[in-house]
């Protein structure tokens, strides 16, 4: 108990206070005996049992207000029912200093039978441990702060504990020549280190004992220093792992010793394969030891360029300006023509694409760059092919190559293979790609390549109608992109963030995703730049502001045009101009902006862009011509990835069957386009397809619902809390909350609101305008 209270005083950085009581067997069945004894209550004292929690719980408030916290209760098998519950609340809550409770039970006892007892042991903030097995008999175990004195007594048991946490090691022969001691003698002073608790019965496998602090903190840093230096200089010669030796390396002042620069090298080259985040920390120390070393600089550079291309650019223009080797200055250009690309100095539109592929072959040599055809190479010439829709055939086998050399030299490279593998049709290969792109990325602590491949994942997942997925995708990208941690120049997170939330119908969240954007430029990115446009466009159009979406579409459309994009699967601005011009009674340009799809189209052939321009082209046709398109796209779009347009396209065939008079069709189409948007979870369409087929005759959206979803779905929608309807209906809160979640996802609703107006729609009005008619 007392070495607990130690403990907690030594982590807290301030002496706990400390209530003790002792549960009484006579007491057992008393409800809140114990907790009337902790507020000093005589067992006849009258005190109402609420007043009794809320006296309790005030008392706690005001003591942690003060100080951490020890409440310690003896033989708890005697604890009541009553105290245990309000110690399970305690232990749940927030406190301003650490709390902690003591359930101690005296040996050879029998285990107690309360069921809150047992609860209370199943939480994941309990633990039991076994006391009697802590410390040899009769021995007071120290705290880290009984160091030093331990130490005045016998200065040579704080030597060997000093030695032995600095070298992470308890073996004599390596411990003995550090603390200046005979063999044997430094074998019995680290028994007793252990046992008095000075040195843990393990060392940890990375890192320093948690002691060292405490043990080091008497120590002159002079003393410290040399301390450090030497422990490294003895794993060193024992031939320890260079990881092992680097970390006492990082904690000295300078590195004067020649062995300790290799050796930091060595540790560097060592860990950047598979942990770049802990090379780039070995080689920040070298470049702070000697900074006029351009070699470990480009060194950093590279392992940086996933972690924070901007950090590295900082470092490659630094090492472009300080040499005229001509090796340097080729490998650092090198890397610099990546990074300015990942950063948008060079911008990723085809020209950008075409100066980073001749800056490559200007230094193609076989020392330097690893060749002309090397995968950076390889996915810059792929992505630019794609994007000006030149060669299909082309594009995909330079993306096939770069993706088969196993892991890229760069992150950027691996995305932009698939990204242009999902332009050619190839989704589910692109997410295979970027599944493993992220976790790779993530275990490597790669910030700025989880967040890039996360984001450009999120929008594949949305395009093949996997919308939650894509929603939780984003999310994750997004918070690399804002954490503390954040990394720079990542704005495609936040973006693809908002696309995803406007399929989901929240447009609120959406267009507050975006706002936070404002201000940004988004010249230097051609991917940021056109899908921040076009989701500002989804939130205009989705709030009914339709010519104000229109402008940003021909925006987006002029943008690209200009940076000479022509594939028709970016953005797909001229399908959604089309569709807000028809809605705009502008039909003769809507179809020029169908026309025009149908020849990107044709210069990009997939099944996807062929389905897309067939949709176009039915919405600006009229009569037979327009079912036969739409037809015809839905039946293409079925072999594409693409389920969101697919919903969209069974939408628009079956409003204009209801509008030819084939109601029975009509009514199929729009089942379908229903079924087709709430699997995908894409909120949005599957609310306009249940507006348009209550207007087109099919059942209300009630009936949608089941036996036990329809009143929880009604009272929620007239404004009732879940405890209400819980109450009402007899249920649990649980179970109100599972049919909601149902009840959302049916009627395509994000929350109470949405479900007031869905449940309000009538069933059918035969002149009522359905979703996607042009006026």
């Amino acid at each position: 108990m007392d070495a607990i209270v130690r403990h907690i005083g030594d982590v807290c950085g301030r002496e706990p206070s400390v209530r003790r009581v002792d549960c009484r067997l006579n007491e057992a069945g008393t409800e809140h005996a114990v907790l009337r004894r902790v507020l000093g209550l005589r067992s006849g004292e009258p005190l109402p049992l609420h007043e009794t929690q809320h006296a309790a719980l005030t008392l706690v408030e005001k003591s942690l207000a003060q100080a951490p916290l020890v409440l310690a209760f003896g033989d708890a098998q005697w604890c009541d029912e009553g105290t245990l519950r309000f110690i399970d609340r305690l232990m749940r809550g927030p406190a301003q200093e650490p709390l902690t409770v003591l359930l101690s039970l005296a040996p050879g006892v029998p285990a107690p039978t309360a069921p809150a007892f047992h609860e209370l042991m199943a939480r994941d903030c309990c633990s039991v441990t076994d006391g009697s097995d802590l410390w040899p008999t009769g021995a007071t175990p120290p705290s880290a702060r009984d160091a030093v004195p331990l130490g005045r007594r016998d200065s040579r048991l704080l030597r060997v504990a000093r030695a032995a946490a600095l070298l992470r090691s308890t073996d004599p022969h390596l411990v003995a020549p550090l603390a200046g001691l005979p063999l044997q003698v430094t074998g019995r002073l680290l028994e007793a280190a252990r046992d008095l608790g000075l040195l843990p019965t393990r060392m940890p496998a990375r890192g320093v004992p948690p002691q060292l602090d405490a043990l080091m903190a008497a120590l002159p840093d002079t003393e410290g220093e040399q301390l450090r230096a030497q422990a490294a200089e003895i794993l060193n010669d024992a031939a320890r792992p260079a990881g092992q030796v680097a970390e006492l390396l990082l904690g000295l002042r300078s590195l004067d010793r020649p062995w300790m620069r290799a050796l930091l090298k060595e540790a560097a080259a060592t860990a950047r394969r598979d942990h770049p985040a802990t090379a780039a920390t070995y080689l920040h120390k070298l470049h702070e030891s000697a900074p006029a070393d351009l070699a470990v600089r480009t060194e950093l550079a590279a392992v940086l360029t996933d972690i924070d291309p901007a950090a590295a650019l900082e470092h490659l223009d630094s090492v472009l300006s300080r040499t005229d080797d001509p090796p340097t200055r080729a490998l650092a250009a090198r890397q610099r023509r990546l990074t300015a690309l990942m950063t948008h100095r060079t911008p990723d539109t085809p020209e950008g694409l075409g100066e980073l592929l001749r800056g490559l072959r200007e230094c193609a040599s076989p020392l330097s760059c690893g060749g002309p055809t090397d995968d950076l190479a390889l996915a810059a010439r792929a992505l630019r092919t794609a994007l000006t829709g030149a060669d299909q055939d082309a594009a995909v086998a330079d993306a096939h190559q770069v993706l088969r050399t196993g892991r890229p030299r760069a992150t950027w490279a691996r995305v932009a293979a698939a990204q242009v593998l999902a332009l050619a049709g190839d989704t589910t290969a692109a997410l295979g790609h970027l599944d493993r792109t992220v976790m790779d990325s993530r275990r490597r602590e790669e910030a700025w390549a989880q967040c890039h491949a996360g984001s450009v994942r999120a929008l594949l997942l949305l395009e093949s109608g996997r919308a939650d997925d894509a929603v939780e995708a984003a999310r994750a990208a997004s918070r690399l992109a804002e954490g503390p941690d954040r990394t720079r120049c990542a704005r495609l997170a936040p973006i693809s963030l908002a696309l995803t939330l406007v399929a989901r119908g929240d447009l609120d969240r959406s267009e507050s995703v975006l706002r936070r954007l404002d201000g940004h430029a988004f010249d230097g990115s051609v991917w940021e730049h056109h899908l921040h446009l076009t989701a500002r466009a989804f939130v205009e159009r989705g709030r009914g502001r339709t010519e104000q979406a229109l402008r940003l579409m021909e925006q987006c459309g002029a943008d690209l045009t200009a940076a000479g994009i022509k594939n028709p699967l970016f953005t797909t601005w001229w399908l959604h101009s089309t569709e807000l011009l028809m809605a705009l009674g502008r039909s003769g340009d809507a179809a020029e902006r169908a026309e025009l799809g149908r020849d990107l189209a044709e210069r990009w052939p997939t099944s996807r862009s062929t389905g897309l321009s067939l949709l176009a082209r039915g919405m600006v046709a009229t009569g037979a011509d327009r079912v036969e398109l739409l037809a015809e796209s839905v039946r293409v779009l079925q072999d594409s990835s693409d389920q969101h347009s697919r919903a969209l396209a069974e939408m628009r065939l079956g409003t204009t069957l209801w509008r030819l008079g084939d109601e029975k069709a009509a009514r199929g189409r729009l089942h379908a386009a229903r079924a087709t948007a709430v699997r995908c979870g894409l909120t949005a369409v599957a609310g306009q397809a249940r507006v348009a087929l209550a207007a087109a005759g099919g059942r209300p959206a009630s009936v949608a619902l089941s036996k036990a979803e329809r009143p929880v779905a009604e009272m929620a929608a007239a404004g009732a809390t879940n405890r209400t309807i819980a109450d009402t209906l007899c249920l649990t809160v649980r179970t109100i909350e599972y049919h909601l979640t149902s009840v959302y996802r049916k009627l395509g609703v994000t929350g109470r609101a949405g479900l007031a107006h869905r449940l309000a729609s009538p069933g059918a009005h035969g002149s009522a305008r359905l979703p996607g008619e042009e006026r």
